[in-house]
């Protein structure tokens, strides 16, 4: 008898094992409940007319087993059905272990990546049996390590030492740089006219010129500050 519901027993748990886990879990559910039904709900009987008494223990005998045999038959159903549920869980926990998941690049791992690229390029291009036309743009080749266009767009080596000062210090400096030298050129040509003093004998007023020579610079301030703010500076 053990071994028959032995055989019972794993044959069950290899057909539960191909059931959704939903139906698995239903099962679970309606086996806990059925067996609690014959442990905590005593038999119900629907009144009678009262019987003539029968022999000594004959009624109550038939209603405890009976009692019994269904909590037993719960308690074996909740059993099997309790093992499949784990078994396949198991085997579903066990394979997407073994799957893993596909690795997706995050934004720090990309910047990484471009570090150790540009550094590892950069070392590279330093050596003489490196050649390419895009090495030789403007009237020299770029310095190894300092490229002038990236990704189509200036970086901060175009501006030379300026690329020290941050997008908002050259706004400031470009807007400096327009107002005195708006201010030397006003000043020179209209307001106090340095070519009426020079006929009459005098001498040009030279702060004026030196800051009407701020106005052009204030022009390429403004071109850094904008490749500054493309960069993120």
């Amino acid at each position: 008898a053990e071994r028959g519901m032995a055989q019972a027993s794993s044959g069950s748990v290899r057909n539960l094992e191909t059931m959704p886990r939903s139906a698995v879990v239903a099962g679970v559910a309606l086996a806990a409940f059925a067996a609690g039904a014959a442990f905590v709900v005593a038999p119900t009987r629907a009144p009678t007319a009262p019987l003539p008494p029968l022999a000594s223990g004959a009624s109550g005998s038939t209603a405890t087993s009976a009692g019994w045999g269904l909590a037993t038959a719960g308690l074996a159903l909740g059993a099997h059905v309790g093992l499949a549920a784990a078994w396949r869980f198991r085997a579903t926990a066990a394979r997407a272990e073994g799957g893993g998941k596909a690795y997706k690049e995050t934004p720090a791992d990309e910047r990484l990546f471009e570090q150790v690229y540009l550094q590892y390029t950069s070392e590279y291009m330093k050596g003489p049996m490196y050649w390419h036309p895009d090495k030789m743009q403007g009237f020299a080749p770029d310095y190894p390590g300092r490229p002038i266009v990236k990704n189509g767009k200036y970086t901060s080596n175009v501006i030379g030492n300026l690329k020290a000062f941050s997008s908002n210090e050259l706004a400031f400096l470009s807007m400096l740089f327009f107002g005195v030298g708006l201010y030397g050129n006003l000043q020179f040509n209209y307001y106090d006219t340095q070519w009426a003093k020079v006929d009459a004998g005098g001498y040009f007023n030279v702060s004026y010129i030196v800051e009407s020579l701020l106005l052009p610079i204030s022009f390429f301030m403004h071109i850094a500050c904008y490749i500054q703010k493309q960069n993120g500076k």
